[in-house]
């Protein structure tokens, strides 16, 4: 058989064929805490761990080879509910098919002892045949799946329709929830200070775009939770104020003001989110009354308030001076 002319793969000649396994999906850790393990959705009998939103796999292998989401073990057989009904009787030295995913299958050994792998990228598995099949071939179509039918009950993960939101499952049923105060943190599954997470999904603030006797069509909004960021109230007509607004933010260095509908230098506009988000300097002025402090600031995130004692911050030039200073913000 040579590379490049494989048009039809037998699973005993994958190798030969020149293609490597790799994900199937879009990585689903990029929605779970580190060290959170859940059930492949692609397979029955592979597991997933999560760390820094990025998938590592193990396979289960015979006497065990499913992968139970709720006690997190390999187990022999898994219950009807959980769509895994592989079956090798009367199936001994054949393949099945995996029902989770179009590429997946199992080689039985005997009639007890059914063995998971899967074909290349780009490949089906087809029964009928018992061979791998270019997927552009196959009548195989991918569907959604459940999220709590692969995550134990209890377990956070995002929401990325809102930085406040996330889902757990309950009973298993998934269930859409909002944090209290602050916004989600993914690496964590916590709800968090607003500052402490990377999110640009930011909530609408309760009549964001006005209300139905006094909309604002065409106007701009802040956003609420940034000092840069604001949403675009379009007009929908008299008496309907946008429900969806679109979001949008100040170029770096340039925060939002609702008065002039324009960005404009920060330390004229009053805002008390995190002042150093938007910001390229190292060291902003912060806005505690009198101009003598500072914010140190890391990858757009403020670390800590300092002090310049009885001088003033020249923000410019990042340094404690003992020149009169002052700024519309403090």
């Amino acid at each position: 058989m040579k590379a490049g002319s494989c048009l039809v793969l037998s699973i005993s000649a994958l190798s030969l064929c020149g293609f490597t396994l790799g994900q199937r999906i879009e990585d689903i850790c990029t929605l779970f805490s580190d060290n959170t393990v859940i059930r492949d959705p692609e397979s029955c009998s592979r597991s997933i761990t999560c760390v820094d939103g990025k998938s590592t796999y193990s396979t289960c292998q015979s006497p065990t080879p499913f992968f139970d989401k709720d006690t997190l073990k390999c187990v022999k057989t898994l219950p009807d509910t959980e769509n895994c009904n592989i079956s090798c009787e009367n199936a001994a030295t054949r393949f099945v098919r995996d029902p989770k995913s179009c590429f997946g299958y199992y080689y039985c050994l005997d009639e007890q002892t059914p063995v998971y792998g899967t074909c290349p990228d780009a490949t089906h598995f087809n029964e009928a045949i018992q061979e791998c099949i270019w997927s552009t071939a196959s009548e195989c179509h991918s569907s959604k799946f459940d999220y709590c039918s692969i995550i134990k009950n209890g377990v956070n993960f995002d929401n990325t329709l809102g930085c406040n939101r996330y889902y757990v499952c309950t009973k298993g049923k998934l269930e859409d929830k909002t944090c209290k105060s602050g916004y989600y943190q993914r690496s964590t599954g916590e709800c968090v200070a607003k500052t402490l997470v990377n999110c640009d999904a930011h909530p609408l603030p309760a009549n964001v775009c006005g209300t139905t006797k006094s909309p604002k069509p065409n106007t701009l909004v802040p956003d609420g939770a940034t000092c840069h960021g604001y949403f675009i109230c379009a007009d929908k007509g008299p008496n309907t104020p946008d429900e969806n607004p679109t979001w949008a933010r100040c170029n770096d260095d340039l925060f939002f003001d609702k008065n002039s509908q324009s960005c404009i230098e920060p330390n004229k506009v009053a805002c008390s989110e995190d002042r150093c988000q938007g910001r390229t300097l190292p060291f902003v002025l912060s806005p505690t009354k009198g101009c003598r402090h500072y914010l140190r600031c890391s990858n757009g995130r403020t670390l800590d308030e300092r002090s310049c004692g009885n001088f003033f911050f020249d923000e410019a030039n990042a340094v404690c001076v003992n020149q009169i200073l002052t700024y519309d913000i403090c």
